[in-house]
């Protein structure tokens, strides 16, 4: 049953689109050329011909905000709540559209960077912005194109490559917390190969996360990667690519026998990953068929530190073979149709570390594999009208199969009006832990689990105008998660916890509202609000909301261009509104719901072009210095002040 709340926010929404669409409906607009998107179907597919809900994050508006974390940038994108553990490099999470954390599946150049040692979730806070060209984004079931863990959407954050000249980019930046941020990549070029590749390295004493205390919580990351493309012929491109992180990061321990809450206590992880690729595209000039065979492998190594003692570790390798490939045809002047196909293959394997006591014993070593067959269909039977089916059966070793399939299409009334909408099934594997458990005696694994599944489907109005300086979007998004994996199930039998497959379902529905304009060359405004139903069935049977997840999230940037474009300020504003948390009450010794108050986070960043290659920056975050928490007891850092410098030579 739709909210109605709900139904009313978007009754307002769609008539308010509808209202300026029709003002605009006969203006003689010119529609944007084609952007392709590589993370969106089977094969690259136009923009234009996506049904899903899309946004794509600019290098030009990562310099405009200088963040230095993945995660800062996210938080702007719409259906996007972000949750972190206090400062730069301390745990972070991300919940789509009301989706759990590792719902959402995380890509780098294409290669899935969701970490098996990780309960499958992306480690955000190691996640630098340096040397990303673009970030692609799709809301929604994605599971059909890529399988496991993209239930909530996929992220693709795509390296520089390509490139057509010689050049050397560099940044320095000092601040607030004894931070230092600095970087250096390049590119060059010959007739038939092109390298690239950077260097990034962050280092901050931090702030104190926890309500009480002084002690401070600091990070390290260093993070290199490099990318070769070499022209074997004028159809075949061979690429070599590889990233390495090395992090370190301290934490907070929490008092579970006094206050229930983050306590100082001298906590340190130490994370190493390494992500490779060899990959061979195929694509003839004016030939039906293209394809590509990927190589991919992902190694993590996650160490934690007590006291300044090893205390646990975990590690995963993966490794995958993914082959695809699609005709594309014509039978008519307009008509076309295209046929992808899937073929991949995927080990992982899992290992835990850990010092035996009389809870048991955490070390084990455990391994599936998963072979992964996909179809997808695009038609377009007009130049106003595409659509697309897609279907996906992942067959995995040690559980049960995943059979997922989305049908979408996107109409185009006018250059001033789009049309969309989408329905589709999402899966997401059992993680190692989930199976296996943490300790023999305490945690209790349980190897008959079986994959979530989801089911969703969204509505879509895009409306341009003005030569397409002017954009407006509304959304309405639903989706029911079954078989859902409860982690902390009470097992009567042994008196120790396990997992379980929930009986009941979990449902999201929303809508989001995106607007953005650009007022001449000089000023651009981005605007968001997202409206989050997220609920759950308790033990009483009772339907309750889901924790981490706002009702009401908005976000609104504005940028400028001053002196010939010499100057550029951004300013940047972030509203989450309340939400509950989990509290494990000491007193009671019972597990309560507590509500996190609502919060305004403005951030401002300026810079000033000093000569032709070189601009001095500077920026301001959390400016009005509120003062705020994303998890029940760690403090976000209050105003911060930063200044650099960063250029770029060609040679």
């Amino acid at each position: 049953m739709v909210n109605p709340n709900l139904k009313a926010i978007a009754v307002v929404a769609g008539s308010a689109l509808l209202t300026v669409f029709s003002s605009q409906l006969l203006a003689e607009d010119t529609y944007e050329l084609d952007d392709m998107l590589v993370t969106a179907g089977l094969q690259p597919i136009s923009i234009n011909d996506v049904a899903s809900s899309v946004t794509i994050i600019t290098r030009e508006e990562i310099e405009q905000r200088q963040v230095k974390y993945l995660s800062d940038l996210l938080r702007d994108v719409p259906g996007f709540a972000v949750s972190q553990a206090g400062g730069p490099g301390t745990q972070t999470q991300i919940r789509v559209r009301g989706s759990e954390a590792n719902q959402l599946l995380v890509l780098i150049d294409g290669v899935r960077a969701n970490d098996p040692a990780l309960s499958d979730e992306f480690a955000f806070n190691y996640a630098l912005t340096a040397n990303i060209e673009r970030i692609e984004i799709i809301r929604g079931p994605q599971s059909a194109t890529w399988g496991s863990d993209a239930m909530a959407g996929v992220i693709n954050i795509i390296r520089k490559k390509n490139v057509d000249s010689h050049y050397i980019s560099a940044n320095l930046e000092a601040g607030s917390f004894s931070t230092i941020s600095a970087g250096v990549d390049g590119g060059y070029s010959g007739e038939s190969f092109r390298i690239t590749g950077g260097l990034a390295y962050f280092d901050t004493d931090g702030t104190n996360v926890s309500r009480q205390g002084t002690e401070k919580d600091g990070a390290k990351n260093t993070t290199a990667n490099l990318d070769v493309e070499f022209d074997a012929s004028d159809a075949l491109i061979l690429r070599f690519s590889g990233q390495a992180v090395d992090a370190t990061s301290e934490y907070d321990s929490i008092d579970y026998f006094v206050t229930g809450l983050p306590v100082d206590a001298d906590r340190v992880t130490e994370s190493q990953q390494t992500y490779l690729t060899a990959e061979a595209r195929y694509a003839p000039v004016q030939q039906p068929f293209s394809g590509s065979l990927m190589v991919n492998r992902l190694d993590s190594d996650n160490n934690n530190y007590a006291d300044g003692l090893w205390s646990n570790s975990s590690a995963a390798e993966t490794m995958e073979v993914r082959l695809r490939g699609g005709w594309g045809f014509s039978t008519g002047d307009v008509e076309y149709h295209r046929i992808n196909f899937a073929l991949e293959r995927e080990n992982i394997d899992f290992s835990q570390r850990g010092l035996a006591s009389p809870w048991g014993d955490p070390n084990q070593d455990q391994s599936y594999d998963v072979n992964g067959y996909a179809l997808e269909y695009i038609g377009k039977p007009s130049t106003q009208f595409t659509w697309t089916l897609s279907g996906r059966l992942d067959d995995y070793s040690d559980f049960d199969d995943a059979t997922t399939w989305q049908l979408a299409g996107a109409y185009r009334v006018s250059q001033a009006l789009r049309l969309r909408g989408s329905i589709g099934t999402g899966s997401k594997a059992p993680t190692f832990t989930e199976r296996y458990g943490y300790f023999e005696d305490f945690f209790i694994g349980n190897p008959d689990l079986k994959p979530e599944s989801s089911q969703g489907w969204e509505m879509g109005i895009d409306t341009n105008w003005q030569n397409n300086r002017h954009n407006l979007s509304v959304t309405y998004f639903n989706q029911d998660l079954q078989d859902e994996i409860d982690g902390f199930v009470f097992d009567p039998e042994t008196f120790l916890f396990t997992a379980k497959n929930k009986s009941t379902d979990s449902k999201r529905q929303g809508v989001e509202i995106v607007f953005d304009t650009r007022l001449g060359t000089a000023w651009s405004v981005g605007a968001s609000y997202t409206y989050t139903d997220a609920t759950e069935t308790d033990a009483s049977g009772q339907s309750v909301r889901e924790v981490r997840r706002p009702k009401h999230m908005a976000s609104l940037t504005a940028n400028h261009y001053f002196a010939d474009e010499r100057g550029n300020l951004n300013l940047n504003l972030n509203y989450s509104g309340k939400q509950l948390d989990n509290f494990f009450n000491p007193a009671t010794f019972s597990l309560d719901r507590v509500e996190i108050p609502a919060y305004t986070v403005v951030d401002l960043a300026g810079s000033w072009r000093l000569t032709p290659s070189l601009d001095l920056t500077a920026r301001v975050s959390n400016l009005l210095d509120e003062e705020y928490e994303e998890i029940l007891g760690f403090v976000r850092p209050g105003r911060a002040i930063y200044a650099g410098l960063r250029g770029r030579f060609d040679f």
